[in-house]
């Protein structure tokens, strides 16, 4: 029987509430290997990931928040349909970060729209057992997977293009 602890790692926010995604701060998001595919090993290890069963254990040991673990719902499912879909770890982290200050990343509209769809906003009440539903991992998992197809369909089409532009460009 040791105690449970949790030990940040960086300086940046470990689970930060899902009303404050604007916040997140990817330092790995420009490496080189972040823009690399996944190999067989990991891919597995990926889709073992259990979402569910790492918010109860942190919610028992812990006591999160109820918003945070619904933050680390939301990127594990990410992570999961991500690499699922093909993205890298690269095209992953650019649907987390904002492109302009005051425009909201695509996350960010994700869980919004998720909550809409539950009949929450993020700037109102919402309560432990309205976080906790299913019915709203049930929208979030639709959101981000929506949200990840969009982004699949897109990475797909600069691939097509880049090729084209190589072809042309050996061509002359």
């Amino acid at each position: 029987g040791g105690s449970v602890g949790l030990v940040p790692i960086d300086h940046g926010y470990i689970l930060p509430s899902c009303r404050h995604l604007e916040e997140v701060n990817i330092c790995w998001l420009y490496w080189p290997q972040a823009r690399r595919g996944y190999d067989e090993w990991t891919l597995r290890y990926i889709e073992g990931l259990d979402a569910e069963a790492d918010v109860s254990l942190l919610r028992t040991t812990l006591g999160l928040p109820e918003d945070c673990l619904v933050t680390l719902f939301v990127g594990t499912t990410l992570v999961q349909k991500a690499a699922q879909a093909g993205l890298t770890l690269h095209a992953t982290g650019l649907l987390m970060v904002r492109e302009e200050a005051d425009a909201p990343s695509a996350m960010e509209e994700a869980v919004s729209r998720a909550l809409e769809r539950c009949g929450l906003s993020l700037t109102g009440e919402v309560s432990d057992d309205e976080w906790r539903s299913e019915a709203l991992r049930e929208a979030l998992a639709d959101a981000i997977g929506a949200t990840v197809q969009a982004a699949a369909q897109g990475q797909r089409v600069s691939e097509t293009y880049r090729s084209l532009a190589k072809t042309l460009c050996e061509a002359t």
